[in-house]
């Protein structure tokens, strides 16, 4: 009985112990930062989410654009840290869909993150060829 419940005590530290490391004692992130020239000309929309996942950090950004000229080249920036480039389609859109790699099911998924992506807060910031913003809680 005592080689029981030491053995429930030991699989309960356990546990306890591990519960936080697989959470990763990480609260889910979504922001969202909205950016436009104004007079209904360019905009762009990036969005930032997380979450633990299968004992992994999974995150997911993507940024869509429209209204741009086509055949565009825009770098997509975020906190300075240049993370990808979109191209302007024929229609004047185009989008960057960036994941954590392990959560990538097939090739509309997106793009493999950067294992060095940062996890974005409110506030952080974002540029997409001329347009800036800040993220903010969504």
């Amino acid at each position: 009985m005592k080689r029981k419940f030491a053995t429930f005590l030991s699989a309960a530290a356990v546990v306890a112990v591990t519960a936080p490391a697989i959470a990763g004692g990480v609260d889910p992130i979504r922001v969202e930062a909205r950016m436009s020239a104004g007079n209904d000309q360019s905009q762009a929309r990036a969005r930032y989410q997380d979450r633990a996942r299968r004992n992994t950090l999974e995150q997911r950004f993507d940024v869509e654009v429209e209204d741009f000229a086509p055949g565009t080249e825009l770098n997509v920036s975020v906190n300075g840290m240049s993370v990808g480039t979109i191209f302007v389609n024929a229609l004047g859109t185009g989008e960057l869909q960036l994941r954590t790699a392990a959560f990538i099911d097939d090739p509309g998924d997106g793009d493999p993150i950067d294992t060095d992506f940062p996890r974005l807060q409110p506030g952080d910031t974002v540029s997409v060829g001329p347009l800036k913003g800040a993220f903010v809680e969504r």
